[in-house]
């Protein structure tokens, strides 16, 4: 279903306004977004543009959560597993990164950070409303970065939000590296309290229930295309599996907090060790690639503390 321009007279001037009351579609932003012919880095001109978008109406579609949950090897409990919401909102997403009017190629978009707040479950069945909003690029010494600011309502009631920062970087050669900082001191990890394989086909089997069609997570060959050996596995796929662990015996009523920072991509197949570490009154974790030891994936799990 096309956007629908927002009617409202209070819509904010200079802002895109889209309205959805269907699912939008990944399939047709990716193509879009093949095809656009988009720098890497905005035009100071574009910098300050900002998007709103909402639909309502939105539902898990049973035969994608189920297969979600096979694939992250999720119990299937009749709520949604916390990261499947965020593979739910993914199409409001792509709708704004493919618009005509986003200045910064898709493609090559580095997934840099997620934080995430549940506040309560969300049953399987529930009509809920997603809104998402972008205000303003910022340039940094890595490149540009925006944030999509994700709330999810049920009955009028917030349900669940998401900050995901992304970053389209500068060259290499542009950039330098930074001087380590004290707050990203390890902990001291001990042994991994889980090591598994993730297969060469992984991409393409999380790619169909989340709807990340990526191509540098389809094949070997497409990842080839932007300048990887082989796919890579989606960093949202690697989050899900380290919450599966993480949360085993934990009370799924209880509001949680998680912070996910995506460091160095795995590759295709491969091998990870789920490391843990106690951080004020939740967890610590990170996931590393085996047998170089390097982070994958870095975050924090805690309770959510009430407001």
């Amino acid at each position: 279903m096309s956007p629908q321009p927002d009617p409202s007279p209070s819509a904010t001037p200079g802002t895109v306004h889209l309205r959805f009351t269907q699912t939008p579609s990944n399939a047709r932003a990716m193509l879009a977004s093949l095809f656009a012919g988009r720098p890497t880095q905005a035009p100071a001109e574009a910098l300050d543009i900002k998007f709103h978008a909402i639909w309502k109406g939105a539902q898990a579609q049973a035969s994608a959560l189920a297969r979600y949950q096979q694939v992250c090897e999720l119990p299937a409990n009749g709520t949604l597993p916390l990261l499947y919401v965020h593979a739910m909102a993914m199409p409001l997403h792509m709708a704004i990164l493919s618009h005509v009017r986003f200045p910064v190629r898709l493609l090559g978009l580095v997934h840099w950070s997620n934080s995430i707040e549940s506040l309560r479950p969300i049953a399987a069945g529930e009509l809920l409303e997603m809104e998402c909003s972008l205000d303003d690029i910022t340039a940094t010494d890595r490149g540009q970065s925006f944030a999509l600011h994700t709330t999810v309502r049920a009955d009028g009631e917030v349900v669940w939000r998401e900050v995901s920062t992304f970053l389209s970087p500068l060259a290499r050669s542009k950039t330098g590296k930074k001087p380590a900082s004290a707050e990203n001191a390890e902990p001291a990890w001990g042994e991994p309290i889980a090591q598994w394989a993730v297969a060469a086909n992984a991409g393409r089997r999380f790619a169909g229930p989340s709807g990340d069609w990526n191509p540098i997570h389809v094949s070997a060959f497409t990842a080839r295309l932007f300048g990887y050996p082989r796919a890579i596995a989606h960093g949202m796929f690697s989050a899900a599996r380290c919450l599966a662990l993480l949360q085993q015996g934990q009370d799924p009523h209880t509001p949680v907090k998680l912070d996910l920072r995506f460091k160095r991509p795995l590759l295709l197949p491969g091998q990870v060790a789920l490391l843990t570490a106690p951080e004020g009154n939740g967890t610590r974790f990170v996931l590393r690639v085996l047998p170089s030891g390097e982070p994958h994936i870095e975050g924090t799990l805690s309770p959510l503390s009430p407001l």
